[in-house]
């Protein structure tokens, strides 16, 4: 997001740049032909990631791959107004109409990608398709041309300008915005920008990392744009009595569970309940934030026509400071803190400071600015110092890095590892238990079977994910445990707050790096067990689950080795997932749902884990208990086999 937004200003910069001297047949063939210029970055090849440096290498990637398609894209909406307003069309008398427009537009093709484009085409088909609509696109340019039968046709030159356009004499350049409505439009672009990358990261961490989820508070963007730019806004006066609505609407359902803290009528646990009740009130009040601020900028856009590409530029520059500020300030500022409202805090305090500036002049009137300054600037040296020097409590630790959010926490007589809010590690704070499994690699669990049924035949076991390396309780001497961890600074955190990988009697190695780039590359023995279990917060990423996938770790593993996935998650139903590659690939699978007993809670947590192997007996072994089933029964025609090209969760959601 923050690519997109420091791309932004540069397409509008250019605009503004192109169209301040008013339209003419020079420097609107210019523009087709930068347009037409960006085609050569095609096709869009992707560049190897850089584990160590992820932000630069990402940003490079972006710049590389797509930088300058959506360079030219960008740039369409302050030219094509410019051109509208030098037209002579009805619609010039409010040419906003075309950043409503605009924002339709996206809204549509990104509701269509996941419902419709995903499910249908692979990624190859895909690409094409896109650079068969860019084409269109380009062209589509020659029916907006102002005066386009005579820009398509050679004029002499003459009184129609100095560079003897034929078409009429620029106009005169608007007055310029005050300071102050300008530092108003990027902070009231910044808030609800700022809004939407929080949403985004509570989405990611809380329940999925998968593309179509970040479609919701992008799309809540995009509507908001809409309805305050197009021809009728829809702006409702009491605007306080909506937002007292959308409150009682999600809370009440909350304090009810609250109080009552059982299962609802439609099954829902408490914990999924909260939870839901949570994304419901994360999009609230994104809503409500991009309405106030869009609803402000669309009052407050400048009416003369040479003044919309200042307008746009200032918008874009607000997006950039949301987003430099959420995608860099916040982690860098932020390592040490915790608290997972910080993203939403700063996204507050832009909104709040956008209505501040806004509003300056009903504030002096009414002599409240002294007090509102001083108030503001109370707030700010606080978050500054939650952000520098903030700490969790004692006997605790938090990280904060591009990855997401990391606290180590002693409750009771565990010590335990967090990533957003769920649970990646657990051990006993007494030495003499340190070497237990617990959580979701108890004994009594699916790892625990398959070290009881198999043990003696792994001698080396791959892991892919290391939180806070619990695993390794099952290591003896002279056995092997590799685990490929994209993040450092989890080895840091599993080294130096948990002990794990150093009392465990075999030897350790921790691979840094992408999993599957990196067992690609691995030369030597191959793994006899090979655990997946690599989370973002509380979702396996999808390209660890695809056909390619599950091929290269076959590779990876002896002949009739096991490989183990655990599929635990609150929000999606992987089993069909599972069912469809394996069955594909012509492999067996059980698959097992751990659940503890209630005077086992504390030690054991409820998880769901895949068997795969290549070898029936294997498979059939784990079967003769009932707690491991077939997971065939799980296929379905409606989910088809991830692959590389192909992913759609759309099917596998539940609620």
């Amino acid at each position: 997001m923050m690519f997109f937004q420091a791309l932004l200003p540069a397409g509008y910069l250019y605009a503004h740049l192109a169209t301040k001297r008013g339209p003419s047949r020079r420097r609107a063939w210019v523009h087709l032909a930068v347009l037409a210029a960006a085609a050569a970055s095609f096709p869009i090849r992707a560049v190897p990631p850089d584990i160590a440096h992820p932000i630069l290498r990402l940003l490079a990637v972006l710049t590389l791959s797509v930088g300058a398609p959506f360079f030219a894209l960008s740039s369409t909406v302050p030219t094509l107004q410019a051109w509208l307003a030098a037209s002579g069309r009805p619609e010039r008398e409010n040419p906003y109409v075309l950043y409503a427009a605009s924002n339709a537009g996206a809204l549509a093709g990104l509701l269509a990608y996941p419902f419709v484009i995903e499910r249908l085409l692979p990624l190859h088909a895909q690409l094409w398709v896109w650079q068969a609509c860019y084409a269109v696109f380009v062209l589509s340019h020659l029916l907006c041309l102002p005066g386009a039968d005579v820009l398509l046709s050679p004029v002499p030159e003459g009184p129609g300008g100095p560079e003897g356009t034929g078409v009429r004499p620029a106009p005169p350049a608007p007055p310029a915005p005050s300071p102050r409505q300008v530092l108003s439009w990027v902070i009231l672009s910044a808030g609800p920008c700022a809004a939407m990358l929080a949403s985004t990261h509570f989405l990611t961490s809380s329940l999925a990392a998968v593309p179509l989820l970040w479609v919701a508070p992008l799309g809540i963007y995009l509507a908001t744009f809409i309805v305050n730019f197009k021809s009728r806004p829809w702006r409702p006066e009491n605007f306080g009595c909506a937002v007292v609505l959308v409150a009682a609407i999600t809370l009440g359902p909350l304090a009810a569970v609250l109080v009552g803290q059982r299962v609802l009528a439609n099954g829902m646990s408490f914990i999924s309940v909260v939870g839901a009740l949570g994304v419901v009130l994360n999009f609230a009040a994104l809503f409500v934030v991009a309405m106030i601020c869009h609803r402000s900028l669309a009052e407050s856009r400048p009416a003369e026509d040479g003044g919309a590409s200042v307008f746009y530029l200032a918008v874009s520059a607000g997006g950039l400071l949301g987003g430099v500020l959420l995608g860099l300030f916040v982690p860098v500022l932020g390592r040490h803190v915790g608290w997972v409202g910080l993203d939403w805090m700063v996204a507050g305090l832009l909104s709040l400071g956008a209505l501040f500036v806004r509003d300056w002049d009903l504030w002096r009137a009414r002599n409240v600015v002294r007090p509102l300054t001083v108030a503001t600037g109370f707030v700010l040296v606080l978050a500054v110092l939650i952000m520098a020097r903030g700490r969790p409590d004692p006997g605790s630790y938090v990280l904060r890095n591009f990855y997401g959010v990391y606290r180590v926490e002693e409750a009771g007589p565990f010590r335990r590892l967090m990533h957003g809010n769920t649970l990646h590690g657990l051990q006993f704070l007494d030495p003499a238990k340190a070497l237990q499994p617990l959580s979701y690699y108890h004994r009594l669990g699916p790892v625990g079977d398959i070290y009881r049924l198999f043990g003696a035949r792994i001698k080396d076991l791959g892991a892919v994910g290391l939180g806070a390396g619990a695993v390794a309780c099952y290591g003896r001497p002279g056995e092997a445990i590799t685990f490929y961890e994209l993040d450092p600074d989890v080895e840091t955190i599993a080294r130096e707050r948990f002990s794990f990988l150093d009392r465990t009697p075999a030897a350790v190695r921790v691979v840094i790096g992408d999993a599957r780039l990196s067992m690609e590359a691995a030369k030597g023995p191959t793994h006899d067990l090979l655990i997946i279990d690599a989370f973002n917060g509380g979702a396996i990423p999808t390209h660890l689950l695809t056909k390619e996938a599950f091929a290269l770790y076959l590779r990876r593993t002896s002949p009739g080795g096991i490989i183990l996935v655990h599929i635990s998650n609150r929000f999606l139903d992987l089993r069909p997932v599972l069912a469809a590659v394996t069955l594909d690939l012509g492999l067996h699978a059980a698959v097992r749902h751990a659940k503890p007993t209630r005077e086992q809670a504390p030690e054991f947590y409820m998880s769901r884990w895949v068997a795969v192997s290549q070898d029936a007996d294997t498979v059939r072994r784990l079967e003769e208990d009932p707690e491991w089933r077939d997971i065939s029964q799980w296929r379905t025609r409606l989910v088809k086999a991830w692959t590389d090209r192909y992913t759609s969760i759309l099917p596998i959601l539940r609620f």
